[in-house]
């Protein structure tokens, strides 16, 4: 893992455009920021081409980025990423999901477990963004309730609530599977 004093260097680089630094930021966050927009969408395309926009609004953006005492790049990237996926679900038109087919290969081999998934991620998805957001930072992309409440624009504390609330409406929605 890169230090946050190293990220910093390269942030600086990449303000004076200096793609092969920005590069180098792109490879250390990119497979955690797909992740993120991968759990949100289930479908890769649509989080691939997501990240991209990520990257290029961030590239774009550079200059206006200011370093905090109480928050990392990657809270900056995030906080991107999640009005990024706020627009996509705005402007989003329906599409054909084969993932479908993709986790019935990849749990073949377990069935027991990929009906566990499949129930898992239904439950999920039918929770309020702002609740699945919240699991996912904090528990996917294991990130801080600091880090969590930058990214959403939110208290500390409404972070907190927002997350028992979003445990609880899991645990109701999994019913006797609560977690």
């Amino acid at each position: 893992m890169v230090e946050e004093a190293q990220i910093q260097q390269l942030v600086a680089k990449a303000k004076q455009q200096d793609r092969v630094a920005f590069a180098q930021i792109y490879d250390t966050f990119a497979q955690q920021l797909y992740n993120f927009l991968l759990g949100k969408l289930a479908h890769k395309e649509t989080a691939e081409d997501l990240l991209q926009t990520v990257f290029l609004k961030a590239w774009s953006n550079l200059n206006k980025y200011e370093p905090r005492a109480n928050a990392k790049f990657s809270t900056w990237l995030f906080q991107i990423a999640n009005f990024t996926l706020i627009d996509h679900w705005r402007t989003r038109k329906p599409t054909v999901e084969i993932n479908e087919i993709e986790n019935l290969v990849q749990f073949a081999q377990k069935p027991k477990l990929y009906e566990e998934y499949a129930y898992l991620s239904q439950a999920l998805q039918t929770l309020p963004l702002a609740y699945q957001t919240v699991l996912d930072l904090r528990f996917r992309q294991d990130l801080s309730v600091e880090e969590a409440a930058h990214i959403m624009n939110k208290s500390r504390v409404s972070i907190r609530v927002l997350q028992h609330r979003a445990i609880r409406a899991l645990r109701k929605k999994l019913g006797d599977k609560a977690i």
